[in-house]
């Protein structure tokens, strides 16, 4: 797998960035039912509801750092041409929710921090390290943050249908092999064809 993105795939730290931010987003919505259900003194897996808050802010954090290495990254990288199967309607929207994706890795993790900043709970890091507080309780910020939070988590799992959707409709459905280009550990078919005729 190339380092860079080709012509037609993504190469492999668009790829890393990629799957990364998904699977700890993925953890956020998990550890966020979690932590809002379990009981005070309950325990899953060995940890109790404050151990999950602990965690849930600290990878949010770590998510906002992830999500600016990968703006930079996008931005700094030629990306791969358009899959020829994807028509114009196509090419337009998923533009828009690409974008609406990124807003929404910056705001998620933003908001969540002025929330509990300004709402006085702090941030453990990794129940580890208790950062400082810049800003200091403010309830009308907390209840704001709290709320742009909350809509936001809800609008980022309608992008993320439309984005994961738009991949299996192509790939199962069209069968054009459109997957090929961002899962790990694969190799987009003309990439593969190039690099054969390459050694030969």
């Amino acid at each position: 797998m190339p380092f860079q993105n080709t012509a037609t795939q993504y190469g492999m730290v668009t790829r890393f960035l990629h799957w990364t931010v998904f699977l700890l987003f993925f953890w956020q919505y998990l550890s966020a039912n979690i932590m809002t259900r379990l009981g005070r003194d309950s325990l899953l897996f060995g940890l109790n509801s404050s151990d999950y808050y602990d965690w849930h802010k600290s990878i949010g954090l770590l998510l906002l750092i992830l999500a600016l290495a990968r703006w930079i990254w996008r931005k700094t990288t030629p990306l791969p041409d358009w899959a020829p199967t994807l028509s114009p309607a196509e090419q337009v929207i998923s533009h828009r929710n690409e974008t609406l994706l990124y807003g929404c890795m910056f705001l998620l993790p933003i908001s969540g921090y002025l929330f509990v900043m300004a709402g006085g709970y702090g941030v453990k890091l990794f129940g580890v390290y208790m950062l400082p507080n810049p800003i200091g309780k403010q309830e009308w910020l907390a209840a704001s943050a709290r709320l742009i939070h909350i809509l936001i988590s809800y609008a980022t799992v309608v992008f993320v249908a439309w984005h994961v959707g738009l991949g299996l409709k192509h790939h199962c459905f069209d069968r054009d092999h459109f997957l090929f280009r961002m899962l790990p550990f694969t190799h987009h078919r003309d990439d593969a064809a190039r690099d054969t005729n390459n050694l030969g």
